[in-house]
C-alpha cells in the first residue's frame, strides 16, 4: 500500500527479490542451504512489523517539505506533501490535496496510487478500488507491477463489508495450496498488472511489497492481512526459505489467521 514514490527449482526464484542490501542463508525444503538475497524469517518480520526508516524520513523532513509546496507547488512537492500527510494519519486532507494534484496534473499514475491509498485509509473502500484501478491501467509496472493485490486486497475488504464470512474459503491474493501439511507449489496463478497469471517469484514479491506497505497502517488483528500472511507463510514453505514459513505463520495469526481443519500448526510443524 506504498504512499507514493514511493522445492529446490523455486527457491532460486527468491534470490532476484533484491528488496535490502543484504544478503541472508535461507534453507529450502530438502534442507539445502542458499542466499535469499533479502532478509528471511525474524529479520523478514521485524521489518515488517516495524516503523520504517521512509517513514521516519517523512516526519523529519514535514516541515522543509511543506515550506517547498507552498514557495514552489509543482506536481513533485504538492506529491511530497501528500504523502507527508498520509504519514501524519491527515488522509482526508491528504486525499483533497491529491484531488487537486490530479486536476492540476491529469493523468499520473503515481497520484492515482496515492489518491486511492489515501481514500482507502479514509474507509472508503470502493473508490480508493476504482483510483488503484486507473493507476495500473496508467502504468502496469505501477509499484514494481504489485499494484494487483492491492486492487484484490480491497475487493477482499468490499466482499467482507457484504458477507463477514468471505474469507472463510477464499484466498485474497487468489492462490489455492493443495490440503496437505507440506504442500506443493500452486498449480494456477492470479493475473498481474499486465493481466497475465504472475510466476511464484512475482507473487512473493507482490506479498512482500504490499504487506511491508500495510503493515505500517494496519495492526493486529485484521482479517485480510491474516489471510494474506497465511498463504505467504505457506508459498515459502512450498518453494521459499523455510526460516519464512516459520516466522510468517506466528504473524499470521497475530492478525487473526483462524485454525481451519489442516490447522496452522500442521503446516509450521512441517517447515
Amino acid at each position: 500500500m506504498r504512499v507514493g514514490r514511493w522445492l529446490v527449482v523455486v527457491a532460486a526464484l527468491w534470490s532476484p527479490l533484491g528488496m535490502a542490501c543484504i544478503n541472508e542463508p535461507g534453507t529450502d525444503r530438502t534442507g539445502r542451504r542458499f542466499m535469499a538475497d533479502d532478509v528471511v524469517g525474524n529479520d523478514l518480520v521485524r521489518r515488517l512489523t516495524n516503523p520504517r526508516v521512509e517513514n521516519r524520513y517523512w516526519v523529519k523532513e514535514a516541515r522543509r517539505i511543506a515550506a517547498d509546496a507552498r514557495k514552489n507547488p509543482s506536481f513533485e512537492s504538492l506529491s511530497r506533501l501528500g504523502i507527508v500527510l498520509v504519514h501524519f494519519g491527515k488522509h482526508q486532507q491528504a486525499a483533497r490535496l491529491f484531488m487537486t494534484i490530479e486536476a492540476r496534473y491529469p493523468g499520473h499514475h503515481e497520484t492515482a496510487a496515492n489518491l486511492g491509498t489515501s481514500l482507502e485509509l479514509m474507509g472508503l473502500d470502493a473508490v480508493a478500488l476504482r483510483w488503484i484501478r486507473i493507476g495500473i491501467k496508467r502504468n502496469v509496472r505501477e509499484h514494481e507491477g504489485t499494484e494487483w493485490l492491492h486492487a484484490r486486497i480491497l475487493e477482499a475488504k468490499l466482499g467482507l463489508q457484504r458477507d463477514p464470512q468471505h474469507l472463510d474459503s477464499r484466498s485474497v491474493a487468489g492462490v489455492n495450496f493443495m490440503a496437505s501439511a507440506s504442500p506443493p507449489l500452486p498449480v494456477s496463478y492470479p493475473s498481474g498488472n499486465d493481466g497475465r497469471p504472475v510466476t511464484p517469484y512475482e507473487l512473493n514479491r507482490a506479498f512482500h511489497y504490499q504487506l511491508q506497505e500495510r503493515l505500517q497502517f494496519v495492526k493486529p488483528k485484521d482479517a485480510v492481512v491474516a489471510n494474506l500472511l497465511e498463504d505467504w507463510a505457506t508459498l515459502n514453505l512450498a518453494g521459499g526459505p523455510i526460516e519464512n514459513a516459520l516466522a510468517l505463520y506466528p504473524l499470521a495469526r497475530r492478525y487473526g489467521a483462524p485454525e481451519t481443519a489442516l490447522g496452522l500448526a500442521r503446516r509450521r510443524a512441517a517447515s
